[in-house]
């Protein structure tokens, strides 16, 4: 089974990702690592789409069940293999918040750092806000639509992850 676990940044998907996967004993690939180079500091090199497409497709083949966290509209080539999918929701000034925290508990607090670093903070913050309003650049909720629309053999469900992890997992347990 292939679960494909996305929302807006902040949303969730990397922490109930990480839990479905433990839970359930599967595999998991979080989009970033296909879709970005491992440089320190991070996400300051994308990889050419090939090279995106044939780590996920690597991963899809040789896993017999696995957890996909992220963002996956432009790997449209992996749309067949995917099997239910978790579109998760949150309010936008709760996702900003998750970001906020997040990026002072991972102690890069970005917005302190000046210079290039904040300034790539800042415009991740401004997509993160800007989600549900964006076109297909990016994550964004209309690029995320076309993959529910495009991952024919799926089922999706929408998941609020404004709520205690307890119940969210318990949700999520249900459907699978």
């Amino acid at each position: 089974m292939i679960i494909l676990v996305m929302g807006a940044s902040g949303s969730g998907t990397t922490t109930i990702g990480n839990l479905i996967a433990k839970e359930k004993g599967f595999d998991i690939l979080e989009s970033d690592f296909f879709k970005w180079e491992q440089t320190t500091p991070p996400f300051q090199k994308m990889r050419s789409q090939e090279e995106s497409y044939k780590i996920l497709l690597d991963k899809i083949k040789k896993s017999k069940n696995l957890v996909i966290t992220g963002s996956l509209h432009s790997n449209p080539l992996a749309f067949k293999y995917i099997d239910m999918i978790f579109y998760l929701y949150t309010p936008t000034e709760v996702r900003l918040k998750r970001i906020e925290q997040r990026d002072i508990d991972s102690g890069r607090n970005s917005r302190q750092v000046g210079g290039e670093i904040e300034k790539e903070y800042l415009d991740f913050l401004w997509y993160a806000e800007n989600y549900d309003y964006l076109g297909f650049e990016g994550r964004s909720k209309k690029s995320q639509q076309y993959v529910i629309e495009n991952c024919k053999n799926a089922k999706t469900i929408t998941i609020d992850t404004n709520s205690t992890i307890e119940k969210i997992m318990k949700e999520i347990m249900e459907c699978i």
